[in-house]
């Protein structure tokens, strides 16, 4: 298979992507976001991964406010160079609003397909299936229902061939899908399309930083349908890579 007219259009894929962001925030009304994540990556043996993640997630804008304080402790294993399985147990805090406080447990698997392993423009499909358990204190309440998600990302290295090199400048975009099967628990954002576009940095062998812009769609109270309001976010992601 032949993969030059991927890097040919890597760059026009971002630009195309940041275009499109650009036009649907100019034509809706939209609240603002900011997330923070720190990632620790731990290689182990026979093509095994531990990813831990800790977020805080808030709005900025002048709407309700609620924040949020997720761990992600996460387990890949690499099947050949096209194929990896995931499998995480998220775990999320959040005040959705005044007086509605919420506790979710999230196990979930993943299967990433590596369209273009080890090339200059990194092309993959992910497919996740959830089962979220969502605990609300004020009514002592558990409630279930599962959540898949779908998403095809790109990366495009800008100054190296890789990212097995040091201090390489790279772009990334990404489309994704969540969707609830069953029912529909009392939280925001449970259905939604995200639309992601950013840059990164990788310093050596340890450290690497993002910064990303997303845009998305989705129910932004609790009693509101889908889609009927967006969001923006601006992300700050921090890895560490102990090895």
């Amino acid at each position: 298979m032949h993969y030059g007219k991927y890097f040919s259009t890597g760059r026009s894929c971002v630009l195309v992507t940041a275009l499109l962001l650009l036009a649907t925030c100019l034509s809706a009304q939209i609240t603002t976001q900011s997330w923070v994540d720190f990632i620790v990556n731990v290689p182990m043996r026979k093509g095994f991964t531990f990813d831990n993640e800790f977020s805080y997630k808030t709005n900025i804008s002048k709407t309700t406010k609620w924040r949020s304080y997720d761990i992600t402790p996460e387990i890949e294993k690499a099947l050949g160079k096209h194929f990896d399985l995931t499998l995480y147990v998220g775990s999320s805090y959040t005040n959705q609003q005044a007086g509605y406080d919420t506790w979710e447990l999230k196990p979930g698997l993943g299967v990433r397909y590596n369209i273009t392993p080890d090339k200059r423009l990194l092309l993959r499909l992910l497919a996740r299936f959830e089962v979220r358990n969502q605990y609300t204190y004020d009514s002592s309440v558990w409630d279930r229902n599962t959540r898949s998600r779908l998403r095809l990302e790109g990366i495009y290295c800008i100054n190296k061939n890789s990212l097995v090199e040091n201090r390489v400048w790279y772009v990334m975009t990404d489309a994704e899908v969540f969707w609830t099967i069953d029912k529909q628990v009392r939280e925001r954002y449970s259905d939604r399309t995200r639309i992601r576009a950013g840059i990164g940095y990788k310093l050596n062998a340890h450290w690497r930083f993002e910064e990303i812009y997303t845009y998305q769609f989705s129910r932004n109270t609790i009693t509101e349908h889908y889609g009927e309001d967006q969001q923006q976010i601006f992300r700050l992601r921090v890895k560490y890579f102990t090895k």
